[in-house]
């Protein structure tokens, strides 16, 4: 086997072990978590459990917005010929975006879906706040649904209209939930991508196309650290 073929799986082996760990973690927090007369989902529990996660807290404490790893991640991807290297999708308005046609801008990717019932109106909201803050300033927001088949494109024009979203900079993206999963592994680094679930995490990506950032958006300080570096990544371009 190649030298690169080797890294490769020693990466994967890497992203399997921390994600069986997590999982685990979480499964144990969900058997433990005490009975209460209104019963919640599990997504509702790890949705309010997420902001003081033990896991999460050690890795941005180690390499706040995950960026030292990510740019291994993102460096040892590129050298693999199996491993996705563009994406394409539909958004709200039926007009395709791909990761090609959004390179020369930043931007910001989440998973979610518009039926919700745990975090994502929060994490709409959160991504709300951004879409307004910079709203003078050349960076876009993406927005991937994880139940394509209640997400249609009417669907999601219908739940972008409620959040004021800005259809030249703010896309709500459809495709098929297996090819969705796929682009959450190989382009965005993340675990828990699947139907109906997804990461409360808000991916920076540069202007080149690369993810470069990565933070929980329910945790105030990464929320900061995020826009500390949305202001990094926005000068770079700029150059």
């Amino acid at each position: 086997m190649s030298r690169n073929g080797f890294r490769m799986m020693g990466i994967l082996a890497g992203i399997a072990l921390g994600t069986i760990s997590a999982m685990a973690y979480r499964a144990y927090r969900l058997a433990n978590a005490p009975v209460t007369e209104q019963s919640q989902s599990n997504a509702d529990l790890l949705a309010e459990d997420d902001e003081d996660d033990p896991w999460e807290r050690l890795q941005a404490e180690t390499d706040p917005g995950r960026r030292k790893a990510l740019a291994g991640l993102v460096k040892s991807a590129k050298e693999q010929p199996k491993w996705l290297q563009e994406f394409e999708y539909t958004d709200q308005n039926g007009n395709k975006v791909t990761s090609e046609s959004l390179k020369g801008q930043p931007y910001i990717a989440c998973f979610f879906f518009t039926t919700c019932p745990g975090s994502c109106p929060r994490q709409s909201s959160q991504m709300q706040l951004l879409h307004n803050k910079f709203k003078d300033k050349p960076i876009r927001f993406v927005s991937i649904t994880v139940d394509p088949e209640i997400d249609t494109q009417e669907k999601l024009a219908e739940y972008a209209k409620s959040y004021g979203a800005d259809p030249s900079r703010w896309f709500f993206l459809y495709a098929p939930i297996e090819y969705t999963v796929r682009v959450g592994v190989e382009k965005f680094f993340l675990d828990g991508v699947e139907k109906r679930g997804h990461p409360d995490r808000f991916v920076l990506v540069n202007a080149n196309g690369d993810a470069v950032g990565s933070y929980v958006w329910l945790d105030i300080e990464e929320r900061e650290l995020l826009l500390k570096h949305i202001d990094e990544v926005l000068a770079e371009s700029a150059k």
